[in-house]
């Protein structure tokens, strides 16, 4: 019995066969993490968003997570002439902040000489500055809901803005 010698073709070499058994391998590996992933991204989607949050302070152990809300320091109410460039005069505004997370009501707003007034949604937090939504509940044509954003100052008192910046006062913690 003579062997018979299998003539290696140019275009057939060994290595071509390994690397096609290896193509292979990796496509069935990609195929079942695909496969996978779209579980995963499956069970991502039936979880609930997470909210906003700020991390604890570093000094007490282990940080934690807790949800964003309104800072201690802007707890109170607070009193101010608001300069509005579209009005001639400027007119009080009164604000009343609590605690509250984001997305809820954390207080009330009043233009008294305007004869308007409502409550305040947390819609941003920091630690310096936080920006609420007005929903008003009494209003004239002379008010609008705006975006309000206060800014905790050096000297304790509050800097108070809406819209563009065209509305401006600064608040001062009434009883102090």
């Amino acid at each position: 019995m003579s062997r018979r010698r299998r003539l290696q073709r140019p275009w057939d070499p060994p290595w071509l066969k390994i690397a096609g058994v290896a193509a292979g391998a990796f496509s069935a590996v990609f195929a079942l993490l695909s496969l996978v992933g779209d579980e995963i991204g499956r069970a991502d989607a039936r979880k609930p968003s997470p909210t906003p949050m700020e991390v604890a302070s570093p000094g007490a152990g282990v940080a934690k997570p807790r949800a964003a809300a309104v800072p201690d320091r802007f707890i109170g109410t607070w009193i101010g002439l608001v300069d509005d460039e579209d009005m001639d005069t400027p007119f009080p505004v009164e604000i009343l902040l609590r605690r509250g997370g984001l997305g809820q009501i954390v207080g009330k707003v009043r233009y008294e000489s305007l004869k308007c007034a409502g409550v305040v949604r947390l819609f941003e937090v920091s630690s310096r500055k936080l920006s609420v939504q007005e929903s008003l509940t009494v209003a004239t044509e002379q008010c609008d809901d705006d975006l309000v954003t206060l800014k905790y100052q050096a000297n304790g008192t509050l800097y108070y803005t809406y819209g563009d910046g065209e509305g401006r006062a600064v608040l001062s913690r009434q009883g102090q």
